[in-house]
């Protein structure tokens, strides 16, 4: 279970709105003196990240809690979200190529359409998939317990 701090910012019935920090991990790299990410993510700031959770825990606004989830969603969720989109583009400029005409005027252009639309396309099977009733439920975090501050 992976598991981050997150902030209660409001309660509705039995749903909490939860805020929590977008972290990079330049705080434990030794390169961070001299690394173009490091100076960037400072230069712009914090970023939050809004979701909601079942309140499990009777928390309030205001609170901390510790939402967790499962390795296998966060897997699973990468998966659709970064790997497949570019398998799809890599296959499909790879079909084009092999299927257009070496001599055609506009190939590498026409290779580049074909490439990025199946990339896109695949973004949307991949979005709507996740999205989908049965996944919403698997990949949904879930409040583990009240930060003891």
């Amino acid at each position: 279970m992976i598991e981050e701090t997150a902030r209660v910012i409001a309660v509705e019935n039995d749903q909490l709105l939860l805020e929590a920090q977008t972290k990079s991990s330049c705080g434990a790299c030794e390169a961070r003196q001299g690394c173009g990410t490091s100076v960037l993510s400072k230069w712009v700031g914090r970023k939050f990240t809004r979701f909601q959770a079942t309140n499990t825990v009777h928390a309030r606004v205001g609170d901390e809690v510790v939402v967790g989830l499962a390795e296998e969603a966060m897997l699973k969720g990468s998966v659709f979200v970064y790997l497949l989109p570019l398998l799809a583009m890599i296959v499909c400029a790879v079909l084009a190529d092999s299927l257009i005409a070496p001599d055609y005027a506009s190939r590498d252009l026409l290779v580049l359409i074909v490439a990025v639309t199946g990339f896109a396309l695949t973004l949307v099977f991949s979005r709507r998939f996740l999205a989908s009733r049965s996944n919403t439920i698997k990949l949904t975090p879930v409040v583990l317990r009240k930060n003891i501050v």
